[in-house]
């Protein structure tokens, strides 16, 4: 009676597709990091050792726990071990990102050495987590979580405001949108995923679980040389990156080419690709590249294939059925197909604003609906067009542009590595446009706005950084970056 099935009143985690495979292929790869290798039999008896730790703790079914492991394989073991017991993940480096938040968080989890939280409940989970005698793989379990509606991820996101808020993930929700990946990432061409969003944010928890769930092999790297070293040496035929990630990759390659002919697919997300850098990213890392627009909140919303999508300029993806896009004008107005305004998003995969019952933590949702904080149009085909951020879209003189589209042209100058453009009035009451660049060669400020005017970009100033600020998912900071340099 023991060894046969099991009810489950709840669908299976990627957790319990660890234990499966660990079963079927205990040999194979699982997660490869640039100096290290975990089969799946290794991840499968971490999880069970890390099991053992954790009911130690007796920490109550659904409290949440932060997880702030900086390696990959044994942030998503802990992971995987804290679902197993019904047991919501917050991941987070540093820590202080979730503290500040002031969430209900039961334990924080963390590597050895890591500086202490006053007021927190801190372990450090050390080598000796990971360590001890190899047992037996058990069948399927009944889950942890109570159903499918139990809470089982907890996401710090931005939002619209800029403002860091907490999101939470349903076990039913989480479900979803890995079943989603396997149509934006096409679940039949590919094996070893490339995977540069990180797991802190809601994107790179998805697609690494989606990986390890489906059986593939998945590769984390920390810089874009070592993404691109490890596409050549272990024949990477998958690659997910934030588009600022795909600029880095691109120009990484430039200084140094290595042979990225593995690669069947790259999916792209986290903004505007524009046209120059889509050439590029076609050209020196992978010809077929798929668009994916979503949010931590909402998670995915559109995507398509660059080729199947007209050229247009921000083309982001057609909506996924079961998805409901709106466009709606500056007073809430529903607006039609092909009028510009702002966006507002409903999926059954949806997050909501945590802890549970207190809406006004986030003001983006809104009488059913998420506010992105994005401004775009739906064409009568179901195209998904963005016109830019609602909040960063630089209106200078009339005539609006994206400032991913700026900082494309910039980025064309020899003598600048990286750049950021953002919108700030003048004395006058007018916006202009503002650009900071880090540079590779000297250039006088005069000379980088008039090799920007000649392109038809009237940029007013220019200022030198040492580094753009981003988020882990390659985003660029640009209200941080806006108020330090005009302080």
């Amino acid at each position: 009676m023991g060894d046969g099935p099991v009810a489950r009143d709840v669908q299976a985690t990627f957790a319990d597709f660890v234990l499966f495979h660990a079963r079927s292929r205990p040999e194979k790869p699982a997660i490869i990091l640039v100096d290290r290798v975990a089969t799946y039999g290794m991840l499968a008896q971490g999880m069970l050792r890390v099991e053992d730790r954790l009911r130690a703790l007796a920490i109550p079914p659904g409290e949440l726990v932060c997880v702030t492991l900086g390696s990959a394989i044994r942030h998503l073991i802990v992971a995987a071990a804290l679902f197993r017991l019904g047991l919501p993940v917050i991941s987070a480096t540093p820590a202080s990102a979730v503290v500040r938040l002031g969430l209900p968080v039961k334990l924080f989890l963390h590597d050895a050495g890591a500086p202490m939280i006053p007021g927190q409940r801190l372990v450090i989970a050390g080598d000796d987590w990971f360590v001890g005698e190899d047992r037996p793989i058990p069948a399927p379990q009944p889950s942890g979580f109570v159903d499918e509606d139990a809470i089982c991820r907890v996401e710090v996101s931005s939002g619209a405001t800029g403002r860091p808020k907490a999101v939470s993930t349903t076990v039913g929700a989480l479900y979803q949108r890995l079943n989603t990946s396997y149509m934006a990432i096409n679940a039949g061409v590919w094996n070893r995923l490339m995977c540069l969003p990180g797991l802190g944010g809601a994107w790179g928890f998805v697609l690494a679980t989606h990986a390890l769930r489906a059986g593939r092999t998945l590769l984390v790297a920390d810089s874009p040389r070592d993404a691109l070293d490890m596409i050549a040496v272990y024949d990477v035929d998958a690659l997910a990156a934030s588009v600022q990630q795909v600029r880095d990759l691109v120009g990484r390659h430039e200084k140094a080419p290595v042979p990225c002919h593995s690669l069947r697919v790259l999916i792209a997300a986290g903004g505007l690709l524009p046209p120059a850098l889509l050439r590029e990213a076609r050209t020196r890392l992978c010809s077929q590249i798929i668009m994916h627009y979503g949010s931590t909140e909402m998670g995915a919303t559109a995507f398509g294939a660059v080729d199947a999508l007209p050229e247009v300029e921000g083309a982001t993806g057609y909506v996924i059925p079961e998805v409901d896009v709106e466009v709606v004008g500056e007073n809430g107005e529903r607006l039609g197909a092909d009028e510009d305004g702002v966006l507002r998003v409903r999926t059954p995969w949806g997050g909501r604003p945590f802890p549970p019952g207190s809406p006004d933590a986030n003001p983006d949702f809104r009488d059913g609906w998420f506010y992105p904080g994005d401004r775009g149009r739906i064409t009568t085909a179901g195209l998904l067009v963005l016109s830019g951020r609602a909040s960063e879209v630089i209106n200078s003189g009339g005539v609006k542009k994206a400032p991913e589209l700026v900082e494309d042209v910039v980025l064309q100058h020899p003598s600048v590595a990286d750049a950021a453009a953002f919108g700030a009035m003048s004395a006058s009451g007018i916006e202009e446009i503002n650009i900071a660049v880090v540079l590779r060669a000297p250039i006088g400020e005069r000379v980088l706005i008039a090799w920007c005017a000649q392109r038809k970009i009237a940029v007013a100033r220019v200022f030198v950084v040492d580094e753009i600020p981003k988020t882990p998912m390659g985003k660029i900071r640009r209200n941080d970056l806006k108020a330090r340099l005009l302080a």
